[in-house]
């Protein structure tokens, strides 16, 4: 049986041009600066980059970026669009990259789809892949539990969210290295409240 992140995946590679077109100008600028304004050099990786939205934008703000994803159809839509970048497909359960290779890790709403029990492996991943003193935003959706989601903008396909509270995120950090600089919660979209949480590995 699938796991949930891989049937969202699969979800992803049906609606990558929906996703791309109903997103691709709803650029997160604040969030973008003051994850930048953390990072002791220009490396960026951006897990769960998509169609390269955020990729681009960091690009053209002077930094080296590499995007990882595991939808093989947002990642056509990212090399055709953002040059300047390095894509991989990647599962980012599991990161090829070698020890701190990465001044900065971008994870917008990458790991919504992931199951709780995998979290502290995963931010042990980026913990490793990080140099130290490196700079870390991650976005998840606020609340308890987990259930499928289905939209009309994205033509009704399932995608299963898991949600994340305050301080079972905080514990999840410490745990893999990281120092919180601070959590924000925003309403990202009507109705929705996420954690937005900016951190560094810890020297």
């Amino acid at each position: 049986m699938k796991d949930k992140f891989s049937e969202a995946i699969e979800t992803y590679n049906k609606i990558a041009k929906i996703y791309f077109e109903y997103n691709k100008n709803r650029i997160m600028q604040y969030q973008l600066s003051k994850f930048s304004s953390i990072l002791p050099g220009k490396k960026i990786l951006d897990v769960g980059c998509g169609p390269g939205r955020d990729s681009e934008y960091l690009i053209e703000d002077g930094f080296e970026v590499t995007g990882v994803d595991a939808s093989k159809e947002l990642l056509k839509i990212a090399r055709k669009n953002v040059s300047g970048a390095k894509f991989k497909l990647m599962d980012f359960r599991k990161l090829t990259f070698k020890d701190n290779s990465f001044d900065g890790i971008w994870s917008m709403a990458s790991l919504v789809h992931m199951n709780r029990k995998e979290i502290p492996s995963v931010l042990k991943e980026f913990s490793r892949v990080l140099v130290p003193n490196g700079g870390l935003y991650i976005s998840v959706r606020e609340g308890e539990g987990d259930k499928e989601v289905r939209q009309e903008k994205y033509d009704n396909e399932p995608r299963h969210f898991f949600y994340f509270g305050e301080e079972e995120f905080r514990k999840y950090l410490k745990n893999a290295g990281f120092k919180i600089i601070e959590i924000e919660i925003s309403e990202l979209e009507s109705g929705r409240n996420w954690l937005e949480i900016y951190a560094k590995k810890v020297e």
